[in-house]
Order: structure tokens, then C-alpha cells, then sequence
């Protein structure tokens, strides 16, 4: 299958790029590098991140997928075996399991973008996948790509050129990029009502156009950005106390971060702190890709 891509169409957009990138997580026996999004690339200011994950070791191995608000293009080669799915924002942490040669490719779009790639039909995705051949607008094309025996890189640059093609023009793309980065930038302590009175929108329209266009409600985005911030400040200082990382991430005190991260990653921040997700119970976690 071919198609034809205007040098208009192609053009990287001129406006600035979001400075959001969530933690990206591996395990022993993964090679995991993330693939470069510069200045010039078709998504470079619709993405956060575009990760490579393959299995290197001679048995399986488990890939932890953190809540970061959003949504997801994964393509998945087994051997000569190419699938390719839509991935909704999770509101808890899911696993994905490797097998030995097996990759993975993630296009992770930045919160709130992506949403006008999916089918009108499809409806809602959150906590959910399905297949891009069905579920995404130029997904068989995407999929067709895949299956070519060309390079990885070559392979995710010409499936971008499909995605920037086919994302419309989202109506609500400026409001929800103003919120996100609102919330990202306080860590994620302000109200709903304070966005809705800087935007001039009501608390209720806000939410209603997070709902659609992030996945989530305001206040779980907001918690999902504390938890990313203060992940990324425990990675950072090995030295400094828990409790000050959770006042300086957003949260009123210790037990407050720890509750949030019982809840959306099924461990304390000591646990994490110590032993990052190694100890998780993986039988008590759902699978990120499941498509009944």
C-alpha cells in the first residue's frame, strides 16, 4: 500500500515543543532507548516520547507501564508477527510481557493530544486498547509500514508522516494544552475552579473536555502529575528525606505521597525508593495491551 504526503502536510509545526517527558521504566534483559524527536520530526509537538523496548534475554520479561496521562500508539514485532494497537491513559499501573527477540515501539502522545485519531464509533478508551487496523484513522496504513523491511527508524518516521496527517484539527487542543501545562507546572495543585476562572471556561466544561481529550478527570491528571514529579525527584537525590520530596512534588506530607502511590503503582515511595518496581506483584496487575 502506498501514499502520498504534501510538503505542506509535512511541515513540524512551529509551535513550541512541551517539555513533558513521564519515566520510562526497564527491567534486566531489556533493551529499552528512546528514538529522537527533534526539531523537523512530524510529531515533534505532538509527542512526550517515542521508546524501543526488546527482549534481550532468553526468557520473558515484565515492563512496568506507569500512569503519565497519556494515550498511546503501540506497534509490537514477534518474529514475522506485526500487531499494532491504541492504547488509553491508565489511571494505575499495568505490566506488558516480553518475550525473548520481541519489541515493542511506543508513540506516547503528550496528555490530551491524539484523541482525533480515534474512530467516532469507538467511543471512549481509557483503561482500554484495541486494535489500530479498527480503532485509528490511517491505522492500517500504519500497519502496513510496519511490516516493511526497512529500518526501525525509517519505519516510525514514515508511520509519524501517517499520524501528523491525520490528526485534525482538535478544537479543544489550545484549553487542554493551557490546563496540562497549568496543572504540570503547579504540581498539580490548583482547583478546577481556579483553571475555569483564568480561562474564562466553566469548572464543568473543563472537565468535561478533559474527559474526552486527556481521559481522565482533572483531579486524577493532577495526581498522576504529582506521582511523575516526585518519581522523578527520588531518582534524582538519594539522599534527600521522603517527606520533603512529597511537599516539594505537590503533596501535604509523607503519608499523603505514599497513599497515591499505593493506589496508582501498588507500592510505597520507600519501596519504590529501594527497589524501584522490581518487587512488584505482576499477578496482581492487569496487562497494558488487552483486546478481547
Amino acid at each position: 500500500m502506498s501514499f502520498v504526503i504534501s510538503k505542506k502536510q509535512y511541515l513540524a509545526p512551529s509551535e513550541p515543543r512541551i517539555q513533558y517527558e513521564p519515566m520510562l521504566f526497564s527491567a534486566e534483559g531489556l533493551d529499552t532507548r528512546k528514538i529522537d524527536v527533534r526539531f523537523g520530526h512530524p510529531l515533534y509537538t505532538y509527542v512526550s516520547e517515542i521508546v524501543y523496548v526488546r527482549c534481550v534475554a532468553d526468557t520473558s520479561r515484565l515492563f512496568p507501564v506507569i500512569p503519565d496521562g497519556c494515550m498511546a500508539l503501540v506497534f509490537n514485532c514477534r518474529g514475522e508477527d506485526v500487531s499494532a494497537y491504541v492504547c488509553g491513559t491508565i489511571d494505575e499501573v499495568r505490566k506488558i510481557e516480553i518475550e525473548p527477540e520481541e519489541y515493542f515501539v511506543f508513540i506516547r502522545f503528550l496528555p490530551g493530544v491524539g484523541y482525533s485519531l480515534i474512530n467516532e464509533n469507538i467511543g471512549r478508551i481509557t483503561d482500554n486498547s484495541m486494535p489500530v487496523e479498527t480503532a485509528v484513522t490511517g491505522g492500517s496504513q500504519m500497519l502496513s509500514i510496519l511490516e516493511r523491511e526497512t529500518q526501525l527508524v525509517e519505519r516510525v518516521r514514515l508511520i509519524s508522516k501517517v499520524i501528523r496527517v491525520n490528526l485534525i484539527n482538535e478544537p479543544d487542543k489550545y484549553l487542554v494544552r493551557y490546563c496540562t501545562e497549568k496543572i504540570f507546572s503547579t504540581h498539580g495543585n490548583i482547583k478546577i475552579e481556579e483553571l475555569a476562572e483564568e480561562t474564562g471556561f466553566t469548572a464543568r466544561h473543563i472537565g468535561k473536555m478533559f474527559e474526552k481529550c486527556v481521559g481522565i478527570s482533572p483531579k486524577l491528571f493532577s495526581q498522576i502529575m504529582r506521582l511523575q514529579i516526585s518519581m522523578n525527584r527520588i531518582r534524582e537525590d538519594k539522599e534527600k528525606l521522603l517527606v520533603d520530596i512529597a511537599v516539594d512534588s505537590g503533596f501535604f506530607d509523607h503519608a499523603h505521597m505514599n497513599r497515591m502511590y499505593r493506589k496508582l503503582v501498588h507500592c510505597s515511595s520507600g519501596e519504590f525508593r529501594k527497589n524501584e518496581f522490581a518487587n512488584l506483584d505482576f499477578d496482581r496487575i492487569d496487562d497494558y495491551i488487552s483486546v478481547s
